[in-house]
């Protein structure tokens, strides 16, 4: 099953989420939320670096895979390693999908659509959607969307 959360555009210019989110959603919420422009996309490109993050998600490179850990848990305890981390709370994609929603919302930051759905699919791929057809589709369906389903 397909899962997504919906963001909207908020009077001050930012976005707000609607619906409730997991631990998979809080870290996609904050790539594309707190990290400031091109900082990821840096990040992306140095092959020196391959750890990134805040007080909430820490993102490693290993190999083709981006680990992201949701770190929400532990954010003010300053003694947990990201090696503590809990596994439970980590979420893996593609490095070629990660970089596919980092360049995506550098350029959805700047037009700025008004609704925007980051959309989990069945085998974590992430995309991010901002076709209204398909953003009604997701929300006709309510919080899962069956692929197999027309």
């Amino acid at each position: 099953m397909k899962e997504y959360i919906t963001m909207v555009t908020m009077k001050s210019g930012g976005y707000k989420f609607l619906e409730p989110m997991d631990s998979r959603f809080l870290i996609l919420s904050e790539l594309v939320s707190a990290f400031q422009p091109g900082r990821l996309i840096d990040w992306l490109i140095d092959n020196k670096r391959n750890v990134t993050g805040n007080a909430l998600v820490d993102i490693r490179k290993q190999g083709d895979m981006i680990m992201l850990h949701d770190m929400s848990d532990s954010a003010y305890d300053y003694t947990i390693s990201s090696y503590d981390l809990n596994p439970a709370n980590r979420f893996d994609m593609a490095l070629k999908n990660f970089s596919e929603i980092v360049f995506a919302w550098e350029e959805l930051r700047i037009s700025k659509p008004d609704t925007i759905l980051i959309v989990i699919h069945e085998d974590n791929h992430v995309s991010l959607e901002t076709d209204p057809e398909i953003i009604k589709a997701y929300q006709d369906a309510g919080y899962a969307f069956n692929c197999n389903e027309k």
